[in-house]
């Protein structure tokens, strides 16, 4: 007679290798990656290359799922759509972007991805020319609550516990060759992305850039934050060697969705020949900081003095 969580569509998960990647940044053509099917709707995943360089390549690529809803269809509201760019391996995501859906009309998701960050962060399989885009779609109903007679003087015997996830843990990111990413990266900005880590039941990613109005810097970034979701408070460091070695002090910072990532100026790199050893190894250190539990008191009362009185009235 409790609380009762009403059935959700299965999740369907597809990973949607594009093939022919350096034919497709020359085109300018929209490119039909594939279709995913989900509770009885067809969802287009497309590619469109966009803002071409004077040598003919693409210097934004941009990812998009889309289905057109029409009155015979099942409704489209409450599904979370998921859009993810891996790794050349097609196991880790790098680049991410999801939604959920709130009207029940033509829907599009859309991820723009600079070519350059795409290809320095080894998202293209070189050696089998393509990239793979995964899809995620799932849809899930709000939990139901029944009204229960007497409900507010009981408590549930069984207390649920949280999940165990790592609360602290570390991720490194190796750049080969400062001299050779600046150069590679041509907009101020442009910067290598991490595959995403899980830390504290939340993804992670670092991103580098090499080069941003003279100076260098780094990003922490919290990815996948569901609607709804309770901000986190961490605590990191920074650890870099190679062309430059520093050890950053610890700071502290709060992730929610309107302020998801942070920015650690790099003023300690400077700018290298090509012809040194360049290799820079970039370690983040992470720990969720757990909020201090408030005491409160539990107000407590007899069945003389709460039940009597209501089971009387409730009789007469």
């Amino acid at each position: 007679m409790g609380g009762t969580v009403s059935r959700s569509a299965p999740m369907t998960c597809d990973d949607l290798p594009v093939l022919w990647y350096s034919k497709l940044v020359r085109s300018r053509r929209v490119l039909n990656v594939g279709k995913v099917f989900f509770d009885g709707l067809v969802c287009n995943v497309e590619i469109l290359p966009m803002c071409f360089e004077e040598n003919g390549l693409a210097n934004v690529l941009i990812v998009s799922v889309g289905v057109t809803l029409d009155r015979h269809l099942r409704s489209f509201v409450g599904t979370h759509v998921s859009l993810e760019i891996l790794d050349a391996t097609g196991q880790h995501t790098v680049f991410h972007k999801d939604s959920d859906q709130e009207e029940d009309c033509f829907y599009r998701l859309t991820m723009y991805v600079r070519r350059c960050e795409l290809e320095a962060s080894s998202c293209v399989c070189a050696r089998r020319d393509r990239l793979t885009i995964r899809c995620t779609l799932e849809k899930k109903q709000l939990e139901t609550k029944r009204p229960r007679l007497l409900g507010i003087f009981f408590k549930p015997n069984a207390v649920q516990e949280p999940p165990q996830v790592a609360m602290d843990g570390s991720y490194t990111l190796m750049v080969r060759s400062f001299s050779e990413l600046s150069a590679a990266l041509r907009a101020e900005g442009d910067g290598i992305y991490s595959r995403h880590f899980a830390i504290g039941g939340s993804s992670w990613y670092l991103k580098f850039c090499p080069k941003y109005h003279g100076r260098s810097f780094l990003c922490l970034g919290r990815g996948r934050m569901a609607k709804g979701e309770m901000p986190m408070t961490v605590e990191f460091s920074f650890e870099l060697k190679g062309m430059v070695n520093h050890q950053s002090r610890k700071m502290t910072h709060t992730f929610d969705r309107d302020n998801d990532d942070f920015f650690y100026d790099l003023e300690q790199i400077k700018r290298t020949s090509p012809m040194q050893d360049d290799r820079l190894v970039v370690r983040c250190c992470l720990t969720v900081v757990m909020p201090e539990e408030t005491p409160f008191a539990v107000p407590t009362c007899s069945s003389e003095s709460v039940l009597t009185p209501l089971l009387s009235a409730m009789h007469g």
